[in-house]
């Protein structure tokens, strides 16, 4: 009786392993796919490119849908382009629909809200290895909330400084040693208002991603702590408000900073010492011929920083093909996809493996440098919701209706009625 006990025992040790083992495996690779399924995968993407380079992004996508098919022979890869103009409430739209793509593009502040909603699948959930040590780690901590992945980082984004050498050099300014600080900029900026010039472009109608928040982060506050409590209107992101405050009462920035969306035609006009822009701008600015430019650093008061968003792509929660979808966004953020990619729309490949498409391109190896000091921007649920409130309370500061405190303590109060909704 012993013995057949002790058989038994034996067994059900060895398949105990046996199941361990494979279970371990499983995880690793974040389940097993078959690679002889059959399905379709939609992919909803935007336009990254211009009219003129749309046919070469599409060349792009439909390179990365026959890398996909070379790995699983029977699956279709549609890939259906939504434009930018209320992107959020189509998608969220489909979504609650039980429709709309399998993998769509997303950008920090809203893959927050869109996982506090419920409609992402955790991306670490799907995948085992994706080549994690590859990717940088700010772009990481993009796509993470609340300690799960729900994307892998197609590309990032760094804002920074374009100056006018020409302009630079009649103020006595030399383009080997551009402003490092606030203060260093705000004292070429008063000789550029002396000789008839704005010291910078300022659009104020756009996103505070833009307009505010890297003043804040300069300045070494914060908009909401990693904790959720709100922070903009301590001492130290007022001074974001103050410095914008003080560029317009100065005029330092033109008149109407408080609702444009588009300052690049003074800059190339000759107008402007600086143009705070990326490497969409400086494309911009060679596809028009212009040359005398020389690209500065973020500025420091406290710290060096400024927004630069990592665009990721997630995987639908209503997908009926979960681990199919997440297997496409690992290969859709390969090292060979990000290549093309990143090189045709000009942002900077989140993964180390595929920064040297700008090994012979100067100006974008100077922005891949600086994308280190860059910010994703505010992930917190209501953090793309309160941008209105925000944006409107700064105009107001502008008009002369706020003080920089009055406007933060009100953006403050936008925030707090949105979390409690």
């Amino acid at each position: 009786m012993f013995w057949k006990k002790s058989g038994v025992i034996v067994l059900l040790c060895a398949f105990l392993l046996l199941f361990t083992a494979c279970s371990k495996d499983e995880a690793a690779s974040g389940g097993s796919t078959d690679k002889k399924q059959s399905a379709t995968l939609t992919v909803w993407i935007h336009p990254y490119v211009s009219d003129e380079l749309k046919s070469r992004q599409n060349e792009v996508f439909k390179e990365m849908g026959e890398r996909f098919k070379k790995e699983y022979p029977n699956v279709k890869v549609k890939f259906e382009e939504i434009p930018w103009a209320n992107r959020e409430q189509k998608i969220l739209t489909a979504l609650a629909a039980k429709q709309g793509p399998d993998v769509f593009y997303l950008i920090p502040d809203m893959m927050a809200q869109f996982a506090d909603k419920g409609v992402l699948a955790p991306i670490d959930d799907l995948l085992g290895d994706y080549g994690k040590d590859d990717f940088d780690k700010t772009s990481l901590e993009a796509v993470t909330y609340k300690d799960k992945m729900y994307g892998l980082p197609l590309l990032k984004e760094v804002q920074t400084y374009f100056y006018n050498t020409k302009i630079l050099k009649e103020l006595g300014g030399d383009p080997n040693h551009l402003p490092q600080t606030w203060d260093e900029f705000n004292a070429l900026a008063e000789k550029a208002v002396k000789k008839g010039y704005y010291a910078r472009n300022y659009e104020g109608g756009n996103t505070p991603n833009a307009t505010l928040y890297p003043y804040v982060w300069q300045a070494g506050g914060q908009v909401i702590t990693d904790d959720g409590k709100i922070a903009i209107n301590k001492s130290d992101a007022v001074k974001g408000f103050e410095l914008v405050n003080n560029w317009y009462k100065n005029k330092m920035i033109p008149k109407d900073s408080i609702n444009t969306i588009d300052h690049l035609p003074l800059f190339l006009e000759g107008k402007s010492l600086a143009y705070w822009g990326t490497g969409a701008s400086l494309a911009t600015m060679k596809e028009k011929g212009f040359k005398d430019y020389a690209i500065g650093s973020p500025l420091k008061n406290k710290e060096i920083a400024t927004f630069g968003t990592t665009g990721m792509f997630v995987v639908s929660g209503n997908s009926e093909n979960k681990k199919l979808a997440a297997q496409l966004v690992k290969s859709m953020t390969s090292t060979e996809s990000l290549k093309a990619f990143n090189k045709l729309t000009k942002y900077v490949p989140p993964r180390k493996s595929a920064a040297s498409i700008y090994n012979e391109d100067k100006d974008m190896k100077i922005l891949t440098e600086y994308a280190k000091y860059a910010k994703p921007g505010v992930i917190h649920p209501v953090s793309r919701s309160v941008m209105p409130q925000i944006q409107a309370k700064l105009q107001e500061m502008m008009q002369g209706k706020k003080t920089p405190q009055q406007a933060a303590d009100s953006a403050a109060k936008a925030i707090q009625e949105e979390m409690n909704k």
